[in-house]
């Protein structure tokens, strides 16, 4: 809402915006234009000279005047104009009448109080111009404490956010951990030849979710292989792995598989190796027996 225009009515407004009697709003928008627009800085000084005149002079009704006091008398500034408008008005009361002195020494008074009167004047617009300038680096001032608390609340947040993002992180690995399946211990197992000899067995643990075999090889003839369980039972395959590749040098050629725990019974099986070759083309080079032992 815009500041009226009307003198008696603007008058009215900057006695109360002084006397902080103004709506927030309405005291908000003549903070602003008290610093922005020089029209209005010059009204608000006339009125509040006046308004200190008629305090010092007695003038103020009582409700006005415990108003004057209670509020207005707050600032150290204010407080100073005061002073300086009870020394100034005492020191025009104290100059005698006309007539009450020769001529010339009442000439020379009115002209020394006209000059002291034009000092003080000057001292008040020195006052009101630094208090102005105070005023609009405390303005200033507010603004740059809001920005800076409003970005310590963003980094807040954002830290608060981060947080909770690596609360949730250690809880998803927390529950990786708790569910990541538990092998055995790997097992040997070399490939079969025409002489008979001990079949490997392995004790599949309870709760054991996979059971890890090395497969030595031969010859290590191929980039890729793959694994297959065979139950001799049935002559079924039960389980393939997916591709795998040998272990790195220096250890011997190995092929390294884990099989799922619930697919093994008490009973033999043997594991199927096949290389496969560039072109896709799988070649069986390897048959390991091992036996299950009772859990």
């Amino acid at each position: 809402m815009p500041l009226s225009r009307d003198p008696v009515q603007d008058e009215g407004q900057l006695v109360r915006y002084l006397l902080g009697l103004l709506p927030e709003e309405e005291a908000d928008r003549l903070d602003e234009a008290s610093i922005a627009d020089d029209e209005v800085v010059a009204r608000l000084r006339s009125v509040e000279n006046d308004l200190v005149d008629a305090y010092v002079r007695g003038l103020l009704d009582p409700e006005t005047r415990a108003r004057f006091e209670s509020f207005y008398l707050k600032s150290p500034r204010r407080r100073e104009k005061v002073k300086f408008a009870e020394r100034f008005l005492d020191a025009v009361d104290r100059v005698p009448a006309p007539g009450a002195a020769p001529a010339g020494r009442a000439h020379s008074k009115f002209a020394w109080l006209v000059a002291i009167a034009a000092l003080l004047f000057l001292a008040c617009g020195l006052l009101l111009l630094q208090d102005l300038r105070l005023g609009r680096v405390l303005d200033q001032a507010r603004r740059d404490g809001a920005a800076i608390g409003g970005r310590a609340q963003g980094l807040a947040q954002q830290l608060a956010d981060a947080r909770t993002a690596n609360d949730d992180i250690a809880k998803e690995l927390a529950r990786l951990r708790s569910a990541r399946p538990a092998a055995t211990t790997a097992l040997v197992l070399l490939p079969q030849t025409r002489a008979i000899g001990p079949v490997s067995t392995i004790a599949v643990p309870s709760g054991a979710d996979l059971v890890a075999f090395d497969l030595r090889l031969e010859a290590n003839d191929f980039a890729r292989y793959q694994v297959a369980l065979r139950d001799p039972a049935t002559n079924q395959i039960v389980w393939r792995s997916d591709v795998l590749t040998p272990g790195a040098p220096p250890r011997p050629p190995t092929i390294s598989v884990s099989v799922p725990a619930r697919l093994l019974k008490p009973r033999h099986y043997s594991l199927e190796l096949s290389g496969r070759r560039a072109a896709g083309a799988a070649e069986i080079i390897g048959s390991y027996a091992f036996q299950i032992e009772s859990r």
